[in-house]
């Protein structure tokens, strides 16, 4: 099924009647003082993709007219089936599709509420097909449309930020919500959001493909996993206001995401200030060493890092087991500027003579227990 949440003019809809008659009075008064409606290209394009107009009414009244907009923009077509009915087209039962929905990751959806359009129906017979492993069972099934559920809404918030930002800077400057909405339609462009995403999800697939395979033929290559974060990032954080701690965090991700490909690793999750990535043992070694240094030439806090290699875990794109835990609790440990790595990943690395090693004794970290620990550094560094 599609990854569209229960329609927002629904959910508003709802909103305005339990507020009752004041709401309308408002409503009725700022359609008065508008002298008749919404312009009528905006409300034909609006009727065409599925709004009604009370939608149209409640959401010039109430403010919301860019947000209805930009919600038949992204779904349009009307909403024309309950959770039965879309159950009976596909041939499915409803509790399957119920099912299916929250891994899509949203709330049951009250039976006889019509919130499904033809495209939510497609996408639902698509998925009886086999979905995106075609004779995946049920189970392999939900797994595959929570993850890459999970992954579409930090893509879609990526959007809806810029777009949110788009409209209320348009406010500032003083133009009307017809106007931006109107603008809205004139630059939003669905197919090529669609076969960017399409694009750069047969790039990723490929390159999944590759190191997949890779780890299949040879058991025994080891992965070396890091994580690095900011020291004084929390106390940093609740001195920033909102903006400039976007700002801030934006400039990290750009640093991580940078290095990391430019090392030919990968970020495999960022949690705030905190990135996890995989790759081998050199590479790692050397996305820590230019994390650190990058990090100093723009000004940031002081970046420390923990390694640690051997074998792990893969699945839906993260990595599992000892090893991952071991280069997490060495980034706790560490001090600011410091690359804390394991002993398995010196051995790994001792003899390149670009890397200078010190052993820093046996640490206890937590939940592990005492274990022998390495700061990195790079040789010219002295």
């Amino acid at each position: 099924m599609t990854t569209s949440p229960l329609p927002a003019c629904h959910r508003l809809r709802t909103a305005t009647r339990r507020r009752g008659p004041a709401s309308m009075a408002i409503a009725l008064r700022s359609l008065t003082q508008h002298n008749g409606g919404v312009r009528p290209d905006l409300r034909r394009f609006l009727l065409d993709a599925g709004a009604s107009d009370s939608d149209i009414a409640r959401a010039e009244a109430e403010g919301w007219l860019p947000l209805l907009t930009l919600d038949r923009l992204v779904s349009p077509g009307p909403a024309r089936y309950d959770v039965a009915a879309v159950a009976s087209l596909v041939g499915c039962d409803k509790e399957h599709l119920r099912r299916l929905w929250r891994a899509v990751g949203f709330p049951d959806v009250p039976d006889g509420l019509a919130v499904f359009t033809d495209a939510d129906v497609d996408a639902a017979r698509r998925l009886e097909k086999g979905g995106l492993a075609p004779g995946a069972d049920f189970a392999t099934m939900l797994r595959h449309v929570r993850v890459v559920s999970s992954s579409a809404a930090r893509i879609a918030s990526v959007v809806a930020d810029d777009l949110a930002d788009t409209v209320r800077a348009r406010r500032d400057q003083g133009i009307d919500d017809e106007a931006i909405a109107v603008g809205l339609i004139e630059q939003f462009n669905g197919e090529d959001l669609t076969a960017l995403l399409v694009h750069v999800a047969g790039l990723q697939l490929r390159a999944a493909l590759w190191r997949r395979m890779a780890l299949d033929a040879a058991p025994d290559l080891t992965v070396a996993i890091g994580f690095a974060d900011l020291a004084g990032y929390t106390v940093l954080s609740a001195e920033l206001e909102p903006d400039g701690l976007a700002a801030f965090v934006g400039a990290w991700e750009e640093l991580v995401y940078d290095t990391v490909a430019e090392q030919s690793g990968r970020v495999i999750k960022t949690i705030g200030d905190e990135v996890m990535f995989a790759g081998l043992s050199a590479q790692v070694a050397r996305i820590a060493i230019a994390l650190r240094d990058r990090a100093r030439e723009r000004a940031l806090p002081a970046v420390r890092a923990g390694l640690a290699s051997g074998m792990v875990v893969a699945r839906d794109g993260d990595y599992y087991g000892p090893v991952v835990n071991l280069a997490s609790r060495l980034t706790e440990i560490a001090p600011a500027g410091a690359i804390f790595t394991s002993a398995a990943l010196h051995d790994e690395l001792a003899a390149d003579p670009s890397l200078h090693w010190t052993a820093e004794g046996t640490r206890e970290l937590r939940s592990i227990g005492p274990v022998a620990v390495f700061s990195l550094r790079p040789t010219e560094a002295g």
